[in-house]
C-alpha cells in the first residue's frame, strides 16, 4: 500500500523536539540575512511565534481604522489570515503541553 506522507520518525521517550536551522528574509548573494537557530525547544519557539502574530494582528487592526475604505476588506482578510495562523500555533502548543 502508498502512503503518501511517510510515519514521522520516532524520537527517544527523554527527546524533546527542536527547531531546525531555517533561512527567512533577505538574501545577501548566498547568506541569509536571518535564520532561526537549531535546537530551539519548539514550544519555545511556538510560543514566540504567537506573540509576533498577536503583535502583528494589533498593527492589522490599526491599519484597519487608518486605511480608506477600499483597502479595509484587504486589511481585514489579513487579520483573519493572522487570527488561523494563530490558532494552528496556540493548538500545537496546548497538544504540546498534554
Amino acid at each position: 500500500m502508498f502512503k503518501p506522507t511517510p510515519n514521522p520518525p520516532q524520537l527517544p521517550q527523554d527527546t524533546k523536539p527542536v527547531t531546525r536551522s531555517h533561512a527567512f528574509g533577505q538574501f545577501l548573494g548566498s547568506q541569509a540575512l536571518f535564520t532561526v537557530r537549531e535546537g530551539i525547544d519548539i514550544e519555545d519557539a511556538l510560543i514566540h511565534a504567537s506573540d509576533r502574530m498577536h503583535c502583528a494582528a494589533a498593527i492589522a487592526c490599526e491599519v484597519i481604522e487608518r486605511a480608506h475604505p477600499e483597502f479595509q476588506a484587504l486589511a481585514r482578510s489579513v487579520v483573519h489570515q493572522i487570527e488561523v495562523a494563530t490558532a494552528l500555533v496556540e493548538a500545537s502548543i496546548a497538544g504540546l503541553e498534554t
